[in-house]
């Protein structure tokens, strides 16, 4: 009787594996896994031989030992990054030579003092020509100034009170206002500064004296020459001053 239930009971087992399929009863599979045969309906996976048992997977490694390929590669592009900027910096020593050349000071202007040349009378020429303002532009708030200016001019362009034979003025001490190179007559006339009085002056001069004389003329070369040696004295004698203030 024990065996007809027992018969029955593997006869039940039997048929519900046939009815489902890939589920196999405690025993079986147990025997199964014993005699060494491939599970899983009997399949055995590509590669896999016959016997050989079904490989297990591995277990995942720990957060802290999967290697970070974002931060390595993150890192491979910082230093692409960096190296253009190393490039277009260039050598430290080269930056720290360019730092000096743009800390230099810069060259001062030569020194320029202006000196009227004894014998050249360029500037008693008043008929000037158009190449110069005229009087009644220089003269336009001054009526006075420009009726005596006017009223100086020869027939020939030339002061009248200018001696042509010995090239010096008639009435040099009590020459009209406008006739006197100084500071307060261009501030006054033409607005230049007192600071930049003697650059003009000596380049109002030149253009006088080449108008006159030409540009390649003994009276331009001995204006030029005055005003060299003028202008040297005077840088001495204010690096002298310099030197009794320290």
């Amino acid at each position: 009787m024990l065996l007809l239930r027992a018969a029955r009971a593997a006869a039940t087992v039997a048929v519900g594996a046939r009815r489902k399929p890939g589920l196999l009863p405690v025993f079986v599979a147990g025997l199964s896994s014993s005699s060494g045969a491939p599970s899983g309906g009997g399949r055995r996976r590509k590669g896999q031989r016959r016997g050989e048992a079904k490989p297990q997977p591995q277990p995942l490694p720990a957060q802290s030992e999967v290697p970070s390929k974002k931060k390595s590669n993150a890192r491979s592009a910082k230093d692409r990054k960096a190296r253009p900027v190393e490039e277009a910096q260039g050598p430290p020593g080269q930056e720290i030579e360019f730092e000096l050349v743009k800390l230099q000071p810069e060259k001062p202007k030569r020194v320029v003092k202006w000196r009227c040349a004894t014998g050249c009378g360029a500037c008693c020429k008043l008929d000037k020509g158009p190449e110069f303002p005229t009087p009644d532009e220089i003269f336009s708030d001054y009526p006075e100034h420009l009726e005596l200016y006017k009223s100086m001019i020869g027939p020939d362009g030339w002061c009248n009170n200018y001696d042509k034979t010995n090239r010096t003025c008639n009435i040099y001490e009590d020459r009209p206002f406008f006739c006197r190179v100084e500071p307060k007559v261009f501030d006054e006339f033409f607005g230049v500064p007192r600071s930049k009085f003697d650059r003009e002056a000596c380049s109002a001069c030149v253009d006088n004296v080449k108008m006159v004389y030409g540009q390649d003329s003994a009276e331009l070369g001995n204006f030029k020459r005055i005003i060299k040696e003028e202008s040297k004295k005077h840088e001495e004698s204010m690096k002298e001053v310099q030197l009794l203030d320290t």
